[in-house]
């Protein structure tokens, strides 16, 4: 019953927080496929490379790496936008954090399903690479499905680990699947030719024990702002920028990321 309480108290904050909320790495990459749906002239690109440098690296409220890093996106996109696939790789300056993912999503009338693989070996350096025991493995598998309202610049999303290094251990000392959920509602409030303005609210809670992948008991565990701005280099060209505030109410800290999209 405690757990039925918690979850409706996270859905009621959400709730109130629809007005606030925009998900710091999608702001931008939202943006430029706006812009490419507006520019027929823009030439169609079925196979695509960006390279983006940060100062750390957030994901949804946790601090993935403090040390400035570098992440790629090798990635392939149908003709009529359904389907993407890509890898996604991440390495910080000091080589304390390294990440190389694998993902594919579905995009029709709105909704947008994805399916990830995430391996980040940091704390894992002699485990196999394709080793997928929960208790060894330093992969896990993130399934989420998102919804874009078309008349409101809302977005709301819905996540769960679905295997990987997600688990806890039963009375009987076996180790089992938590399938921690993460639930985030993302607002654009202000956007401008060349700026935006967003906030965004999520947490994490599991339906079979009290911690989950985010914490260790249910609550709203990533809240902040985050500014998108175009800034023009050599008059011709420009490179897109974001600095995101956030705080995590669980782990009980926060954090400004600044991204730059080189290309």
């Amino acid at each position: 019953m405690k757990k039925i309480k918690y979850i409706f108290f996270f859905f009621g904050i959400i709730s109130c927080q629809m007005t606030f909320a925009q998900d710091q790495d999608n702001v931008i990459e939202e943006r430029n496929e706006e812009k490419l749906e507006e520019n027929d002239e823009e030439e169609e690109k079925l196979f695509d490379f960006n390279l983006s440098l940060k100062n750390m690296h957030l994901w949804r409220g946790l601090h993935v790496t403090n040390s400035p890093v570098t992440t790629a996106d090798i990635n392939y996109t149908s003709k009529n936008g359904f389907f993407k696939a890509g890898l996604w790789g991440g390495r910080s300056f000091t080589g304390e954090y390294t990440e190389y993912d694998y993902y594919v999503s579905f995009m029709h009338k709105g909704f947008t399903l994805a399916i990830w693989d995430i391996n980040n070996t940091s704390d894992f350096p002699d485990v196999g690479f394709f080793n997928y025991d929960r208790t060894e493995t330093s992969h896990f598998i993130d399934v989420s499905l998102a919804y874009s309202f078309k008349k409101i610049p809302l977005n709301l999303s819905w996540a769960t680990v679905v295997q990987g290094r997600d688990y806890y251990y039963d009375d009987n000392g076996d180790s089992k699947n938590a399938f921690t959920n993460y639930v985030e509602a993302s607002y654009i409030f202000l956007d401008k030719k060349d700026w935006s303005l967003a906030g965004f609210v999520g947490g994490s809670f599991s339906f079979l024990n009290e911690a989950h992948f985010y914490g260790d008991h249910p609550n709203v565990s990533n809240v902040g702002v985050i500014y998108n701005k175009e800034v023009k280099i050599l008059k011709e060209y420009t490179l897109p920028v974001s600095a995101t505030a956030s705080w995590n109410p669980l782990q009980e800290y926060g954090a400004i990321q600044v991204a730059v999209n080189l290309f």
